[in-house]
């Protein structure tokens, strides 16, 4: 069974993926994304392998690629974004790299293997039950695990608000989620894994931990 939040990407995510690409290809990712990248780079990525859950059109993977990993494993909900993402992987020739899979990583988990890197690029607000998608994500990472997500403040929380009435007015099944920083922290520490980087901007955290 497809769940309601997984039908909302659906919908939504045929704007976003647009927007993404743009972006990037004008070289202006989403600031956080970078962070993210240079933070594994920084750590060592080289003949490593990448999952990445919600993987978007691709970014986290194509960038560490050319830092050196040998392969990709991209979990998706999205088939917008799998679509780009083939796309964009065909024009920077790393198609062959990488595995696409379509569907929830919470349902999927069991079928997917490890990886010594696994990332979540602004996905933890995407997902309702969050301890079930970071503890099954975390124990998948041989040595690193990246993730992008919002800050548990309320200058965060009131936009997230007005951001969830507009889709409820629109009758979209979609959400945004604000998750506690301690919880998510703990679940990923009781995995085995230590922070070794962490940034904040204004809305977002960009943390790298190590195993």
């Amino acid at each position: 069974m497809v769940s309601c939040q997984c039908r909302g990407l659906e919908i939504e995510t045929k704007k976003w993926a647009l927007e993404d690409l743009a972006l990037y290809r004008k070289g202006k990712p989403t600031k956080t994304t970078p962070l993210l990248v240079n933070a594994l780079i920084g750590q060592g990525v080289e003949a490593l392998s990448l999952l990445d859950v919600g993987g978007g059109i691709g970014i986290v993977q194509l960038e560490l690629l050319r830092a050196g990993a040998v392969s990709a494993t991209s979990v998706e909900a999205s088939t917008t974004y799998i679509q780009v993402a083939r796309e964009q992987a065909a024009q920077s020739a790393r198609e062959r790299q990488i595995t696409y899979i379509h569907g929830d990583f919470v349902s999927l988990a069991g079928t997917i293997p490890d990886a010594d890197i696994v990332t979540l690029d602004r996905v933890i607000c995407c997902y309702d039950d969050v301890k079930s998608l970071v503890s099954l994500s975390a124990s998948k990472a041989r040595r690193l695990y990246g993730v992008v997500y919002p800050r548990s403040a309320w200058w965060v929380r009131v936009p997230l608000f007005l951001e969830n009435l507009g889709y409820r007015l629109r009758r979209s099944p979609f959400r945004a989620f604000v998750h506690s920083s301690e919880l998510v922290n703990q679940l990923i520490q009781a995995a085995g894994l230590r922070p070794v980087y962490d940034k904040h901007t204004l809305a977002w955290q960009v943390v790298v931990y190590q195993r």
